[in-house]
């Protein structure tokens, strides 16, 4: 016993929180003062991808004897990392501090998932969020830009944080990957560890006071296209019951693994980026490329694909984990019917492009039918782009080049909404996100692309903060984690959010004023409708 003051004993430590999960027991530590506050970092959810089991979908967790340490993050999966950090550039761009971040380890051993609960060893169950992070399919990791998952956790759920492959060891597809496949598909195998983690929930979160029934599986950019995606996936049936969907939808035409699709561009099959990555490495000429590709390091692959930033590696139409063109599952509602929050930020592009310059007002047809796509189909759709998106000069040209870019994300997600609609789904719920930070630097960006995740986890980024920053973090966020808990986002206390009609086109505006508004840029957004449905005709 330690004494202090004399005759005053010190509160016993509670002894580390526990977990029995897949593979034997965990150990994680508390977050705050309470023996419920717990969180566990860096627990595997399928073996490591490597060797043999690079390109190949997640094989079990191997088991461990004793007790694993769960309070260190893991390695972030095989990625180019930059300078400065996405998060990190935004701050100087709006004039704030510079965030913390954590030192990064990269290693293909990286299939692991971290969980923060405040409802440890209780009887009750809570919601489970899973966090599907973005990065392009190819980057990021569980925790870029959102700190930690104390803040959920204390809000009433238990929040599960996931690493998957990205890049070319997460979706890549080649010809000889297909043939020995059981399935005969290659590709989507970041998608395939998207579903192990979430069979891993399945079995394991009630160790942790989650509802394995409730299961809210969310993201954001490419993360939300991979939600979206997980619901045309037959493999992720009954693994998540709702969907949240910030900045991103699956919908195509997408790449198809063996034959040529025509899309917003031109699509080889898939399977011809795995001989283009193999040519990359040199070793094209092998008696054994596949064993070559394997033998070469992560960081010999990801030098080879920026020589040949060309090469596709992207979610594909394989046949198994995406057994059709999503459009196609759409128009059928043969899509996972589950509720859905989908949205989108007003000014996505201004931190994913640095400019869309236009040297003279000649050439600006041209610069729009290239944002739209490439593909001949498209062409048609020139004198309704001139009329949606008119410009007198080159500076109104370049401002209308992003808003084009930008109404790809508005129009992709209501799109979605509506067809969850159509397909009987009653609880589907559209945003749009309208907050700037306010500072010069804000004002230029707008509500960026991002811009909602600090609202939606918590997090303290070191932007400048406006007077109505606080009641939008709480409203984002209790929208949020009421639709975990019940499928329907309103709660008392919070402005009425409608559902989605087609009729009503109604969506809620997230932004300094949170308000209900009706048919959001829809001359715009009927015009990306009518492209995407020409080339929706010609891919079925």
């Amino acid at each position: 016993m330690i004494l202090h003051g004399g005759d005053s004993a010190a509160p016993a430590q509670p002894p580390p929180p526990r977990a029995h999960v897949d593979g034997g027991v965990v150990e994680g530590s508390y977050y705050d003062a309470r023996s419920t506050d717990a969180v566990f970092k860096g627990i595997p959810f399928a073996a490591p991808p490597v060797g043999e089991l690079r390109w190949k979908p997640p094989a079990s967790v191997q088991a461990w004897r004793g007790i694993r340490d769960a309070k260190q993050f893991p390695s972030i999966c095989p990625q180019q990392l930059y300078s400065p950090e996405y998060y990190a550039g935004i701050s100087a761009r709006i004039g704030g501090r510079l965030p913390q971040q954590r030192p990064l380890t990269t290693s293909e051993d990286c299939l692991y998932l971290s969980i923060w609960t405040s409802n440890f060893g209780s009887a009750d169950r809570r919601p489970v969020m899973v966090w599907i992070h973005g990065g392009g399919n190819n980057g990021g990791w569980g925790t870029q830009g959102t700190d930690n998952g104390e803040f959920l956790a204390r809000q009433g759920v238990v929040l599960v944080m996931i690493e998957y492959r990205v890049g070319a060891l997460g979706f890549i597809a080649d010809s000889a990957l297909t043939a020995e496949s059981p399935h005969h598909s290659s590709g989507n195998y970041g998608l395939l560890d998207q579903i192990a983690a979430l069979r891993w929930v399945q079995r394991n979160i009630a160790a942790f006071g989650g509802d394995p029934t409730r299961v809210t599986a969310f993201g954001q950019s490419s993360g939300a296209l991979d939600v979206t995606c997980l619901m045309m996936s037959p493999l992720a049936r009954g693994l998540f019951q709702r969907a949240i969907s910030e900045s991103g939808v699956c919908t195509g035409p997408f790449a198809a693994l063996k034959e040529p699709v025509t899309s917003f561009s031109e699509h080889p099959a898939a399977e011809e980026s795995g001989s283009q990555l193999a040519k990359a490495l040199g070793i094209s000429g092998a008696t054994n490329v596949l064993g070559a590709m394997r033998a070469k390091s992560a960081d010999e692959i990801l030098a080879a694909m920026s020589r040949g930033s060309d090469i596709a590696h992207e979610v594909i139409v394989d046949g198994w984990v995406i057994p059709q063109q999503p459009d196609k599952l759409l128009v059928e509602g043969r899509q996972l019917s589950v509720p859905l929050m989908v949205g989108s930020n007003a000014d996505e592009f201004r931190t994913l492009a640095g400019a869309f310059p236009v040297p003279s007002m000649a050439g600006y047809s041209e610069q729009l039918l290239s944002a739209l796509g490439s593909s001949a189909p498209l062409r048609a759709f020139v004198p309704r782009l001139l009329a949606t998106y008119p410009a007198s000069d080159t500076v109104q040209a370049e401002r209308r080049l992003f808003e084009l870019n930008t109404d790809g994300f508005g129009s992709g997600a209501r799109y979605f909404a509506r067809a969850m609609a159509k397909a009987t789904q009653r609880n589907v719920y559209l945003y749009y996100f309208t907050h700037v930070v306010p500072t010069p630097g804000g004002q230029a960006l707008g509500a960026f692309h991002t811009g909602e995740i600090p609202f939606v986890f918590g997090s303290d980024m070191g932007w400048p903060n406006g007077p109505y920053d606080l009641a939008l973090r709480n409203a984002i966020s209790g929208y949020w984690v009421q639709f975990a808990a019940t499928g329907n986002p309103n709660r008392r206390g919070l402005p009425g959010w409608p559902r989605y009609e087609p009729a009503s086109d109604r969506y809620l505006e997230l932004g300094d004023t949170i308000r209900v508004g009706s048919r959001l840029r829809q001359r715009q957004y009927d015009l990306l409708d009518d492209a995407q449905a020409a080339l929706d005709a010609r891919s079925r």
